[in-house]
Parts: C-alpha cells; sequence; structure tokens
C-alpha cells in the first residue's frame, strides 16, 4: 500500500499520529518528512469528513456496549429460555418483537414428521428422484460462499446411504438453498409438516415459506447472521446451537457477505480479542423443539447426530417477517482485522 494512502486510512480509523510517525520513522522516512506527510494528510478534506464519520460510529458502537452490558446483567443473559405451551401472543410480544430468541417445547407434536422422517423412508419413498446437495464442503471453511462449485446431484437413495455410512462428516449436506420442498416430487413432504397454529401462515406451499436441512451427524454451519427472522424446527436428532446477540456485531468479526471470521469452537484470542466478551448462548435443540433464531442475531451449528430440520420464514403477521434490508453484505469496512493492520509499517 502507497504510504499516503496508508497515512490516510489510518488517519480515518483514529489511530493516534505519534503511534503512526513512529511506524514511518521505523519504516525509513526521516522524521521531518514522516511529520509533514502527516499534517498533509490530517487536512485533507476527505480525511477530516471520514474522521467526522469514524466518531459517529463511536456512538453507535457505545450504545451497542451498552444494550450488551445490560443484556449480560439481566436473566435472559444466562441461557436461551425454554417454553412449552407457549401462546402464540405470547411468542411474539415477548420473544419476536423484542427480538430474543426462545425454543419452544411440543410444538411439533402433531407432526407426522416426528414419527416417519428418516434416512430410511426418504429412501424408500423418493429413491430414485434427483435431489441436489452440497459436497466437498470440507474443503471450505464457509462453503455457503462457494455453492455453484459444490453443488452436485444423486438420488435420494444414495445420498441417503451416503449419510447412514457416514459416521460423522461435513462434507455433504442438503441445505435450504437447495430448494428440495420446491419440487413436485418432494412435495408430499409437505403433508408430514404442519404450520404451527398461530405462529406461522397456513399456507406452508408458498415458495420458499418453508425449507429443509438433512444431512450426517457433523454438519457444521459457520458463525453467520440471516437478514431475517427463521422458526427453526428440529425433527430429526440434535443440533447444537451457538447464538450471540444482534446487538454484539461488532464482536462478531463480520467478514464476507453474513459471515463472521470467527470459529466459535476454537476462537483466535490474537486475531479476535473483542470476541472473547462476546455472549455466547450454547444449547442443544433435538427432536420435537422449535427454535426462535431473531433477525441479526450470530448463529453457528453443529449436527450432533443424523439429522432432519425444518424452517419456517412467513409467520402469522401482517408483515410475514421483519428484515434487515440494509444489512452490510461485503466485507466489514471497520473490521478488526483493517484496525489490526493499522499498526504495520506501510
Amino acid at each position: 500500500m502507497p504510504v499516503r494512502e496508508w497515512i490516510a486510512e489510518n488517519l480515518a480509523l483514529g489511530v493516534p499520529r505519534e503511534a503512526l510517525l513512529s511506524s514511518l520513522v521505523q519504516g525509513g522516512l526521516a522524521p521531518e518528512v514522516a511529520r509533514a506527510e502527516l499534517e498533509a494528510a490530517a487536512a485533507h478534506p476527505a480525511v477530516r469528513g471520514a474522521s467526522r464519520h469514524l466518531a459517529r460510529r463511536a456512538h453507535l458502537r457505545a450504545l451497542l456496549d451498552t444494550y450488551s452490558a445490560l443484556y449480560r446483567q439481566s436473566q435472559a443473559g444466562q441461557g436461551v429460555e425454554r417454553r412449552a405451551q407457549l401462546a402464540p401472543a405470547e411468542f411474539f410480544e415477548r420473544y419476536y418483537f423484542q427480538n430474543r430468541p426462545v425454543v419452544i417445547e411440543g410444538l411439533l407434536e402433531d407432526w407426522p414428521a416426528l414419527r416417519r422422517w428418516s434416512p430410511g423412508f426418504f429412501a424408500d419413498r423418493f429413491g430414485d428422484a434427483q435431489v441436489e446437495v452440497m459436497a466437498g464442503r470440507d474443503a471450505e471453511a464457509q462453503p455457503d460462499l462457494h455453492v455453484s462449485r459444490l453443488r452436485t446431484s444423486l438420488s435420494m437413495r444414495e445420498y441417503a446411504a451416503r449419510i447412514e455410512a457416514t459416521q460423522e462428516s461435513n462434507d455433504i449436506y442438503m441445505v435450504a438453498r437447495n430448494s428440495l420442498l420446491k419440487r413436485e416430487a418432494f412435495q408430499p413432504l409437505l403433508e408430514d409438516i404442519r404450520a404451527p397454529k398461530g405462529f406461522i401462515r397456513p399456507d406452508i406451499h408458498v415458495p420458499d415459506s418453508v425449507h429443509l436441512w438433512f444431512g450426517p451427524a457433523g454438519t457444521w454451519a459457520a458463525l453467520h447472521h440471516d437478514h431475517l427472522n427463521v422458526l427453526f424446527c428440529q425433527v430429526l436428532g440434535r443440533k447444537r446451537f451457538r447464538l450471540i446477540p444482534s446487538f454484539e456485531l461488532p464482536r462478531a468479526y463480520n467478514h464476507q457477505g453474513l459471515y463472521s471470521a470467527v470459529d466459535p469452537r476454537t476462537p483466535d484470542p490474537a486475531r479476535f480479542p473483542e470476541f472473547q466478551h462476546a455472549t455466547v448462548l450454547d444449547f442443544v435443540v433435538g427432536p420435537g423443539d422449535a427454535l426462535l433464531i431473531p433477525v441479526g442475531w450470530w448463529h453457528a451449528v453443529h449436527a450432533l447426530d443424523v439429522s432432519i430440520s425444518v424452517t419456517f420464514v412467513s409467520f402469522d403477521l401482517p408483515e410475514r417477517n421483519t428484515y434487515w434490508r440494509n444489512c452490510w453484505i461485503g466485507p466489514d469496512p471497520d473490521s478488526e482485522g483493517a484496525a489490526m493492520r493499522k499498526v504495520e509499517t506501510p
């Protein structure tokens, strides 16, 4: 990076001038030249404007930190609530509208899928039908960012057999983007599930209102957030969730798309020091459980068993869902990764 660009970037990030001066001198610039370059860059209108913008972002960061501190002091910050016989009205007022997760036990008890669905059932019922899955996932830290290359097709019988023969793997997985339930051959599966009354709109045949996930033990969804609310329903097996509140966005190190650079299983405190202060809610959902994943909440998901899950996004509200429409879809320009570069010599 050219010296003047480096100076401008770091001034805009709020790095103290003396720290930059020291780095420039260590990099070989004469002290008087380094100081002159710093003064010239600091006087540039673009740098002055960026510095004012940084101050406004600092105010927002302080507000988010306050929300985080309040949450940690509350009972909600100690873990995700588990509720049985939760009424829809309380669900929306206490959780959905408050942007708080909740596990609802027994919400799926009238689903035939709980008693029928398994790899063997899928193989017997849909054996010859072709399905699209993501294969070769282990080669990528974030396979969802490489969809086109990882897509592959095989028969449902072959896919089910591979799952049953796999002890634990993240290499192959049928995820929501494979849109299995849109295909006519698999429409009978919709007869085995129910839209939870009062929670989800009853017409589940509307495209993209419901999705299916099917994979072996060991599948891993890297830490990310969704741009809308999701009701996650577990049909077969167990999944371990790690959730981080939406207002702890600065600690999540968003680096590409909706994804975090942090692996919450083995976070690196040297690379991601702020993550050590994140509130991580760690829990398991099992068959019959429904989990509200509020919009913007960071989550990573690990399948502990062969797993089948269903997700709904069309809630029984006039608005159907509430979207983070302007969520950042690229690298965070104020990411800690950028801040960590600021002391390097240009």
